[in-house]
C-alpha cells in the first residue's frame, strides 16, 4: 500500500508549478498566500503546512474575520510518518467586497 500522502503530492504540483516560496512568515504573507491556493481549489491543512503556512487554522479563522467565505469539510489522508488522520479541507466559496458585501467564488 502506498503511503506517499496527499499534502506531499500537492506540495510537488505547486513545485512543478513553479510556486514562489512565501516572502516571509508574517501574518499577512500567509493569508495571502492561502487565498491564492484556495482560488486555484481546496486544500487540506496538511497541504497547506507542506507549502510552509505552520498554523493553517488560525489564518483560516483571520480570513472568515475579513469577511470571506471559506467552508470545512473534512477527509482522511496520511501524515508524513504515515499515519492517517481526519483532516480539514478549506473551500474559499466567497470574497468579500469593500463594501461588505459578499461575492461568491466561481
Amino acid at each position: 500500500m502506498n503511503n506517499t500522502s496527499t499534502a506531499a503530492i500537492s506540495a510537488q504540483k505547486y513545485n512543478d508549478a513553479a510556486a514562489q516560496p512565501l516572502a516571509d512568515t508574517s501574518y499577512a504573507t500567509q493569508r495571502s498566500f492561502i487565498l491564492q491556493c484556495l482560488r486555484e481549489q481546496p486544500h487540506s491543512t496538511l497541504e497547506l503546512r507542506a507549502l510552509g503556512i505552520c498554523s493553517p487554522a488560525s489564518r483560516i479563522n483571520e480570513l472568515r474575520n475579513q469577511g470571506y467565505v471559506i467552508e470545512t469539510t473534512r477527509r482522511h489522508e496520511y501524515d508524513s510518518a504515515g499515519v492517517l488522520h481526519s483532516i480539514a479541507v478549506y473551500t474559499l466559496l466567497a470574497n468579500p467586497n469593500r463594501h461588505g458585501a459578499i461575492n461568491y467564488a466561481e
